[in-house]
């Protein structure tokens, strides 16, 4: 017998008295044995697809059992068995890829409202808007030129990204060239109370020195020139000063402190519901922790199931017990923080001390002091003092 590749074969299990004497019979019907194997009251036998069927045939009190299928009749036999779930998986995969090639949501980042609705008008005229259907990256880069040559006096750079089913626009508005010079005469005054470190200074009277305290609007670097006691002229004063400057900050921290951080980790997968039973494909980035939100679902009351496209964000989790040992380091860190924040990236810290550390109903409040190296410097428009001055005088 020649076998080819659509051939299939059966693993027959046979159960009976006397199962020799069945096993001759088969024999004179021409059936052949490709493999047979011996068990206490049982045998098993491999007969192809054709034999099988001839098998079944016969009436027979010996009790006739299918153990395993080979070749095609294997992946029917399977089809037939799962052909519930087979259908769910094919219609998921397809629901899948028909999800994620639609736009759900379209944002332009730009301060300027008129610029944002601008773009957005003309992404949709070219074929990007809420529930389209993504665009190739050809088309992309053609949407993009066109928008960039209609607007080229005021779009200086414009980028269409596409982040699964959402597309962000990142948009450079071009800067008119107006060559104003301001030469308003002005004074430069200390922002706040301090120790002077540094003056530099390229125009104006330098009226403080170096470790010299001063008061928040004090003048550090005069715009009015004199002559000895005589006034000559009068400039914008450029320069900055640098001061020591002190602040005390207080922190407080919850004996226990829990929060869950989202992270810039997030994955589009289906989510079937079956029965009481949830399965998800497509997750191929397993997170520890992680948000579910459901941006389309697909279900039918009459049939226990569903399918979820769902957007799946990666959440940090900390949690921390804090105690009066640990506190004063976790205060450092967040007070140095909340300064560089307030104040700018660019101060130094010269001095930190901690003044205080107190237990309060469910928290530790800690004090610290800190003395910072920063730039004091504001501005004053000379012309303001005047006028001021003569309000005065009348």
């Amino acid at each position: 017998m020649i076998l080819g590749n659509n051939v299939s074969f059966y693993d027959v299990k046979i159960s009976g008295k006397d199962i020799k004497r069945f096993l001759h019979n088969l024999h004179k019907m021409h059936i052949e044995f490709l493999n047979i194997v011996f068990e206490k009251n049982s045998v098993i036998i491999k007969v192809s697809e054709e034999d099988y069927k001839r098998i079944l045939a016969i009436k027979t009190i010996y009790e006739i059992e299918v153990v395993k299928v080979y070749g095609v009749a294997s992946i029917k036999r399977f089809i037939k068995k799962y052909w519930l779930f087979l259908t769910v998986l094919v219609l998921g995969f397809l629901m899948f890829l028909g999800l994620t090639n639609i736009v759900f949501d379209v944002e332009v980042i730009h301060n300027d409202n008129e610029l944002r609705e601008l773009i957005l008008e003309e992404l949709k005229n070219e074929g990007i808007d809420k529930y389209s259907l993504v665009v190739s990256y050809d088309k992309k880069e053609q949407i993009k030129e066109n928008i960039l040559k209609k607007y080229k006096d005021q779009i200086e750079w414009l980028e269409i990204e596409r982040q699964g089913t959402k597309y962000v626009i990142k948009v450079e508005e071009r800067k008119k060239n107006e060559n104003v010079v301001d030469d308003t005469p002005r004074n430069i005054i200390a922002k706040k109370n301090g120790l002077i470190k540094k003056i530099v200074s390229s125009s104006g009277e330098i009226l403080v020195k170096k470790d010299q305290y001063v008061k928040k609007g004090d003048i550090l670097i005069g715009g009015t020139i004199h002559n000895k006691e005589e006034e000559v002229a009068k400039v914008k004063a450029q320069g900055n000063v640098y001061a020591e400057t002190w602040y005390t900050v207080n922190v407080e921290l919850p004996y226990h402190y829990h929060e869950e951080k989202k992270t810039d980790h997030s994955q589009k997968i289906i989510q079937i519901e079956w029965f009481h039973n949830s399965y998800n494909w497509f997750d191929f980035k397993k997170y520890d922790n992680s948000q579910e939100e459901v941006i389309f679902k697909l279900q039918n009351n009459l049939l226990p199931i569903s399918i979820s496209l769902v957007n799946q964000q990666e959440v940090e989790v900390i949690d921390k017990v804090y105690t009066k040992e640990n506190a004063i380091t976790e205060a450092s860190e967040i007070a140095q923080k909340h300064l560089k924040q307030d104040l700018g990236e660019e101060i130094e810290i010269l001095y930190e001390k901690n003044l205080k550390i107190a237990e309060e109903d469910s928290k530790i409040v800690v004090v610290m002091f800190y003395k910072i190296y920063e730039d004091i410097t504001d501005y004053q428009e000379i012309s303001n003092i005047i006028e001021n001055n003569e309000a005065e005088s009348e």
